[in-house]
């Protein structure tokens, strides 16, 4: 109950197009924080800037021409330290939503690209990612299944004082129903925190790197023609994120 109760919380934010005041997650002074709180919400940014799939196995350009296209919007809600947040003065959030636009394009041989950016509302954190995918479905001799292989990169904008970026890899296996479209994800991702700045020059704060496995499960929808819904929960290390995603295919 509680992965679904975190997946319709994101989805809400979509759906209803309702804003979350993000004030409680502004960045700064991060040399007065400490090590280990700076490693703390590091873990946070990784997850929250984290490039994850929102999306089946199977190519765009699996349909009657050999290119497809989809845009979306999306929603993500994590769980963060809310200790290590308060060091910064943002009292009081255990809570962070994350919206998302997503532009993806299929070429032939089943390559896919993608584009994601976000610009949380009321705070400095923006987060822009990049994505390449290939599908391997049709080597494989079962009706209806699809398997890919994606590599990606995203990165933390808009905050003087921090560079964090994310790097990694991920096999997802999935079938390819009609109307009904589910799929499994696991991968591994590198995160860089690098702290910039008077918190960088006065040696407060460290470099950090950390490698976290990587999982998602969830289903695409399709509601109506050329539109479709997708629900998934993921994981990064021991951070969960629940996403809904609206989208326009074709």
């Amino acid at each position: 109950m509680k992965k679904i109760h975190g997946v319709l919380l994101a989805g809400s934010m979509v759906l209803a197009g309702t804003q979350v005041s993000a004030a409680a997650f502004t960045i700064q002074g991060l040399q007065a924080i400490g090590q280990a709180n700076f490693q703390n919400i590091s873990d946070d940014l990784s997850a929250a800037i984290w490039m994850n799939p929102s999306n089946s196995a199977e190519p765009h350009s699996a349909g009657i021409i050999p290119v497809g296209f989809q845009v979306g919007v999306e929603a993500t809600s994590l769980q963060v330290n809310s200790t290590a947040w308060q060091k910064l003065g943002n009292a009081g959030q255990s809570g962070m939503i994350i919206p998302k636009l997503r532009i993806s394009a299929g070429i032939p041989f089943g390559l896919d690209f993608s584009y994601m950016y976000t610009a949380i509302p009321q705070s400095n954190i923006k987060i822009t990612g990049y994505e390449g995918r290939i599908a391997f479905g049709s080597m494989i001799p079962l009706p209806m299944v699809e398997f890919n292989v994606r590599a990606y990169q995203s990165k933390l904008t808009g905050v003087p004082e921090l560079s964090v970026k994310d790097t990694g890899y991920a096999a997802m296996l999935g079938a390819d129903l009609p109307i009904f479209k589910p799929y499994i994800e696991v991968g591994q991702v590198q995160s860089t925190s690098t702290p910039q700045g008077i918190a960088a020059t006065g040696g407060f704060l460290k470099e950090y790197k950390k490698t976290s496995t990587t999982m998602a499960i969830g289903a695409k929808v399709s509601i109506f023609p050329f539109l479709n819904l997708t629900g998934e929960y993921a994981t990064v290390g021991s951070k969960k994120l629940y996403t809904l995603k609206l989208a326009a295919e074709f």
